[in-house]
């Protein structure tokens, strides 16, 4: 069988990434160096999975491992019989779908030659975030893994880090450590900004337990704005310790000026750490949460969908594993890392609520991944504008993704022919995609090989990251032997 771009499932296009594979062939194992196993066909969890200190992420090129990168040689055959088997039954479940959907007539975009220009000469150590402050243009603060926040103003570093949490994320990270930064719309006046970070092995309990996923608030030091006071102000919000991976990561402040947050399904094969609580509204894990800052806890944002039978908290949810995500004005744009088989884009338009991404019982568009999930709560399934195929023997252009980073929209100015192009990558994958907004539907992705955009040092070989300036422009920390933040630019 040949899955190709004209192939709907419902309304729900896969977008020219479907790869060639034969109906009788097994799933192979995620590509990239994954050393860990993730999920077996029938929803078991293999023996390397789920047990503490268990991650399921493939090393990146200074020695961390990726935010998702999971792997499972003994799935078979059998899940891609589910696959086939369940795609009617997936058509009737999509035909109630509200989603945007992919048009045959809105071409992929024309992307000009890139390259990438670095913010600053020096190298930094895992950094998988940044992010300006308002007001702040000529300052970027770099979130590393390790619990440290700095400052680079005009390309140089600052000596004192912005923040230290180090003892609080500890080590041994995998998946875990702090994840992303978000400053309040008002933090130029009130210095109010925000964290999301899983701490890890040995740390101090002091921003959360261990393997708690969490976003708490902190304050700009009122005597000397390029640092933090070091003890936090309060917790926003604390899930329940689980297991070490699948943690989300990003966080930002969207419209309405409320905080969103997206966490992850627990970890573990088809959400076997909190088995159930993706598609049940009253659970934190696999959401989107819309919080109000400035009220009390538990900042639940009014209007919320389901705060008449669920968690007021929650916004959106079936997400497995949101690492990286952003609005476009009012619209957002989830990348869902997937599992064995499948990556995905997600999009609400217009700030819609109480969309249901399909998680556990839809890997990408594809239904019976995970055997015996179903969908559950009130919303129809929202399938993905993009899904990746990345079994073995795919013939997609992305097959080699193993942990997809959600990106951005293109509203600079240095790049016009670019305006309104969505751009995503992957964590250890070799190729950017970008695709058009239509007026609502979506073309199939354009790919930007990363061995062809070169930087100062070379060329690109991964994307952690994208950011948008104050400038409009589009940023990336990538990695290329050594871990730097660059803007992306015409040839």
């Amino acid at each position: 069988m040949k899955l190709r771009a004209a192939l709907s499932i419902g309304t729900s296009v896969t977008l020219a990434l479907l790869g060639a594979c034969a109906e009788d062939e097994a799933l192979g194992p995620e590509g990239g160096n994954s050393p860990v196993g993730e999920s077996t066909s029938d929803g078991s969890v293999s023996s390397s999975e789920g047990g503490s200190g268990s991650t399921d992420g493939g090393s990146d090129l200074d020695g961390t491992v990726s935010p998702d990168a999971t792997a499972d040689a003994t799935a078979g055959a059998d899940a891609l019989a589910d696959a086939k088997t369940d795609a009617k039954a997936d058509a009737k479940l999509d035909a109630k779908v509200d989603a945007p959907v992919a048009d045959a007539g809105c071409t992929p975009p024309v992307i000009p030659a890139l390259r990438i220009l670095d913010v600053s000469s020096q190298t930094f150590g895992s950094t998988y975030f940044a992010a300006q402050a308002p007001g702040s243009p000529n300052d970027w603060y770099l979130v590393e893994q390790n619990g440290m926040v700095r400052i680079v103003r005009n390309g140089t570093p600052l000596a004192t880090p912005f923040l230290d949490l180090g003892a609080a994320m500890g080590n041994g990270f995998g998946e875990r450590g702090l994840l992303s930064i978000a400053f309040h719309p008002s933090y130029a006046n009130n210095g109010r900004f925000f964290v999301m970070g899983t701490p890890a092995t040995s740390s101090n309990g002091s921003f959360a337990p261990e393997n708690a996923d969490a976003v708490v608030e902190f304050a700009r030091d009122p005597g000397n704005a390029d640092v933090a006071l070091p003890t936090k102000v309060q917790d926003i919000v604390v899930l329940p310790a689980s297991d070490t991976n699948h943690n989300g990561g990003a966080i930002a402040f969207g419209p309405g000026g409320f905080l969103f947050v997206a966490t992850g399904d627990g970890g573990g094969g088809c959400e076997s750490d909190q088995s159930g609580a993706v598609q049940n509204t009253s659970s934190l894990f696999g959401k989107m949460l819309r919080l109000d800052v400035n009220a009390s806890a538990p900042f639940a944002a009014a209007g919320n969908p389901f705060a008449a039978g669920g968690d007021a908290r929650v916004y959106h949810y079936g997400l497995r594993n949101p690492f990286r995500w952003n609005f476009d004005g009012n619209d957002l744009y989830i990348g869902d890392v997937g599992q064995n088989a499948y990556e995905e884009i997600s999009v609400v338009l217009g700030n819609g609520a109480g969309k249901n991404f399909g998680w556990p019982a839809f890997e990408g568009s594809v239904g019976g991944t995970c055997a015996g999930k179903t969908l559950g709560g009130p919303a129809p399934h929202t399938p993905p504008i993009v899904t990746v195929d990345r079994r073995g023997g795919s013939t997609s252009p992305f097959a080699d993704y193993n942990s997809v980073i959600g990106g951005r929209v293109y509203r600079g100015t240095a790049m016009p022919t670019l305006a309104g192009v969505y751009f995503f990558a992957d964590f250890t994958g070799g190729a950017m995609g970008a695709v058009r907004n239509c007026s609502g539907t979506f073309s199939a992705p354009a790919v930007i090989q990363l061995s062809q955009v070169p930087t100062p040092t070379g060329t690109l070989a991964t994307i952690s990251s994208f950011a948008q300036g104050l400038d409009g422009e589009l940023y990336v920390t990538y990695n290329s032997g050594t871990t730097r933040l660059g803007r992306l630019a015409l040839q």
